[in-house]
């Protein structure tokens, strides 16, 4: 497993990082309504959130959805004193819920018992994953019968903002339009970032897996689960002549929320 995208760098909660934390937090919006819009309401469930990076959508599920409990897992330890200080400034939030705790896992191998959780949740991880299949794999052991997989896939590689760089390539399509040694010298060179985020983003972008949407249909497959609800998320945009040969699908769509049952 791969971890979802990590934190801003920050020195306190300025504007950058309070627009971070409000659209991870209201992210979690969207879980509840494609799930209750599918007849699957959260509130008393248990839940697992894979790839949960800073924690802060784990919050925003436990303080909308009401879940009994909701355990978050990634390859890096959550740093919770300061998720609670983040939560404090932008929620009023005194403590973190009883109902929400964190385990660091392992790559592909979750550390939970089987058919342990009715909802496993994942946000902008699974473009992280070495091997997607595996991981869904896992995911499949540990949902319980009946239980429902959310996955939400955001940006696909090839789409316009895939490479995850908009920071510094906001027109997109900087996978085919640079070199990695371009992107890297325009990373590296850049005095106005923090230099330690932008050699995570870069360590992050190379990385990547190259996943389109039907691989991953196919991995859900294998997997043993089906898929019971699609919602694609695409734009208008741009396409430079560098995307020659690739196809239409995987430029246009930029990600993916779905449910998956058990098949």
């Amino acid at each position: 497993m791969a971890k979802s995208e990590g934190k801003l760098p920050s020195t306190g909660l300025g504007s950058e990082r309070s627009e971070w934390f409000r659209g991870h937090f209201d992210a979690a919006q969207e879980v509840v309504d494609l799930c209750q819009s599918s007849g699957m309401d959260l509130a008393g469930k248990r839940i697992a959130d894979i790839g949960c990076g800073d924690g802060i959508i784990d919050l925003g599920l436990v303080v909308k959805a009401k879940p009994a409990e909701l355990v978050g897992y990634d390859l890096n330890e959550v740093d919770t004193s300061h998720l609670l200080a983040e939560a404090k400034a932008e929620e009023g939030i005194r403590e973190l819920p009883a109902e929400l705790s964190f385990v660091k896992s392992q790559p592909e191998r979750i550390p939970a018992n089987d058919d342990s959780f009715d909802v496993v949740v994942t946000w902008s991880a699974f473009e992280h994953v070495a091997d997607p299949e595996a991981l869904l794999r896992d995911i499949r052991r540990i949902l319980k019968p009946g239980g429902v997989l959310f996955l939400q896939l955001w940006p696909f590689y090839n789409s316009e903002h895939g490479s995850h760089l908009w920071q510094w390539f906001p027109d997109g399509f900087a996978q085919f339009d640079h070199s990695d040694d371009e992107i890297a010298s325009r990373i590296e060179t850049d005095e106005a970032t923090d230099p330690g985020w932008g050699a995570m983003m870069l360590s992050e972008y190379r990385a990547l897996n190259r996943i389109t949407l039907d691989d991953l249909g196919g991995a859900i497959e294998r997997a043993g689960l089906r898929v019971s609800r699609l919602k694609l998320i695409t734009n208008d945009c741009i396409i430079p002549a560098s995307t020659a040969g690739t196809p239409l699908s995987a430029l246009a769509i930029g990600g993916v929320q779905l449910l998956a049952v058990p098949a």
